[in-house]
């Protein structure tokens, strides 16, 4: 009997042991659920500081920091920047930074390239200037409106003008020229503002095509009589479509961007002068178009308000985390003006400190990062709010 009890004793605390095993292993497996429910997302870092430098263009960098493109001293300039906003580096180059212009990307081997008015450079990751070229075959300078790395390794870059045409350059991964091309007519300044990858690997631009004006095809005030110009190019540049909307009065088109589910969207300015281009100032307006693979109008919308500057390119366009569009323009007596909107999202509008926008790209965080024409940087959230920037002098 003696042995029989034993053997259910131990049979009874083998079951105990299991229960509580089983037991603890729950509790461990609800701490852990509880443990990630609790975890706080990590917080959107928002900021405004001023680079002192005007005609700031801005992109996010991969480590999550920034890079911004300027001019200083008469020299092309680049601002590294971390997530904070807090400078890491910053440097000057043997290219020049005449005109209103410039743009900067980071490439895949985590260097950056500057297009601006006077040519094109790479630097290396740490800023440090690995080449430049500044070749041209008409005009005094290239006048680079916008440059991009190909996800061949190819950069290719475009503006103009040139002998009144637009330009559009093919450059190795060295910055040796493979191809350059001129587009447009010959009246005074047919010009590309911008240029992206297409969804399917080619390339399209956008800028502006003067039409004339009545039964001269090319105006005196040739700036005050141009057409939203958008043309899909294969890779050597050769063309594959090419698109005009306006009507016979100023239509210019400055950026492009890629939509998530297949066409472009573009902004730009309108001015419907009627023959009466003073009338800009009061009547200007900014325009985006959303146009399908093939070019073809889908929609548009514009806004009245434009802070109207001849021949200033200051408009740039990105989507949203939620699949919407954001753009940044000038307002005529609110500064800096960024407005977003689509069909997920709320619609905001904001007035910022920096003097117009200049650049605006979507961030990782699904924020947004903004150069102005005033020299403030702004990083946002995804309903465009930052944290100003209270210091006093």
């Amino acid at each position: 009997m003696k042995l029989q009890v034993d053997h259910k004793m131990k049979t009874l605390d083998v079951i105990v042991i299991a229960i509580l095993i089983i037991f603890n292993g729950c509790s461990n497996e609800s701490n852990e659920l509880d443990q990630n429910i609790d975890t706080d997302p990590e917080p959107i870092i928002t900021f405004e500081k001023d680079v002192n430098n005007v005609k700031s263009a801005v992109r996010q960098t991969k480590d999550g920091g920034y890079i911004v493109a300027g001019g200083l001293g008469g020299q092309a300039w680049l601002l590294k920047l971390d997530k904070y906003g807090e400078e890491e580096w910053q440097n000057t180059y043997t290219l020049g930074d005449f005109g209103y212009t410039r743009s900067v990307v980071q490439t895949m081997d985590g260097g950056y390239l500057y297009a601006g008015a006077e040519g094109i450079l790479k630097a290396d990751s740490n800023g440090n200037e690995m080449w430049k070229n500044i070749s041209r075959t008409k005009g005094a300078y290239p006048f680079y409106e916008d440059a991009i790395e190909h996800s061949s390794g190819d950069i290719y870059a475009v503006g103009g003008p040139g002998g009144g045409q637009a330009q559009f350059v093919k450059f190795n991964a060295n910055g040796s020229v493979l191809a350059r091309r001129w587009y447009g007519s010959k009246c005074e300044d047919d010009i590309f503002r911008s240029i992206i990858e297409s969804n399917d690997g080619k390339l399209v631009v956008v800028g502006e095509k003067s039409h004339g004006n009545q039964s001269y095809d090319c105006a005196f005030n040739f700036m005050y009589y141009k057409d939203f110009w958008i043309l899909k190019l294969r890779k050597n540049g050769g063309v594959i479509w090419e698109k005009t909307y306006g009507g016979p009065y100023m239509e210019k088109a400055d950026d492009i961007v890629a939509l998530e589910d297949g066409g472009y969207a573009v902004v730009g300015d309108k001015c419907a002068h009627g023959y009466d281009i003073f009338r800009c100032s009061a009547v200007a307006k900014v325009v985006c178009l959303k146009l399908d693979e093939n070019g073809d109008l889908m929609e548009e919308l514009s806004w009245s308000g434009l802070n109207f500057s001849e021949r200033l390119p200051y408009f740039s366009i990105t989507t949203t985390s939620e699949g919407g569009l954001a753009w940044t323009a000038e307002h005529k007596n609110k500064g800096t003006w960024i407005h977003k909107w689509g069909p997920n999202e709320e619609t905001v509008t904001i007035y910022g400190d920096g003097f117009g926008g200049f650049d605006i790209n979507k961030t990782m965080d699904g924020g947004f990062i903004i150069g102005t024409w005033g020299g403030t940087i702004l990083k946002t959230d995804s309903e465009l709010y930052y944290d100003e920037n209270t210091d006093e002098e």
